[in-house]
C-alpha cells in the first residue's frame, strides 16, 4: 500500500478468507488493534472460510482495498 500512497487509515474494505473459522476470534483482536485509525470507523468487511488457500499451509488470506484521494 505504501508504494501507492496509501495507509492503514486509507483502509475502505477488507475481504478475508480463512481456513477455519475457529481462528476468528484471534482474527478480530488483531483487527481492532490496526482499525479503526483514530477518528474513523472500521473498514466494511466480509470473512469467508475456505477449504484451502493459494499458498500450500496458509491459514489466512486478507484483500484491502485502499482509497487515496
Amino acid at each position: 500500500m505504501r508504494a501507492h500512497g496509501a495507509s492503514l487509515a486509507d483502509v475502505s474494505f477488507i475481504r478475508t478468507f480463512m481456513t477455519d473459522l475457529g481462528d476468528l476470534a484471534a482474527y478480530g483482536a488483531v483487527r481492532r488493534r490496526l482499525f479503526p485509525a483514530p477518528g474513523q470507523n472500521p473498514p466494511a468487511s466480509t470473512t469467508v472460510e475456505v477449504s484451502r488457500l493459494f499458498l500450500p499451509g496458509a491459514v489466512l488470506e486478507v484483500e484491502v482495498t485502499a482509497v487515496v484521494g
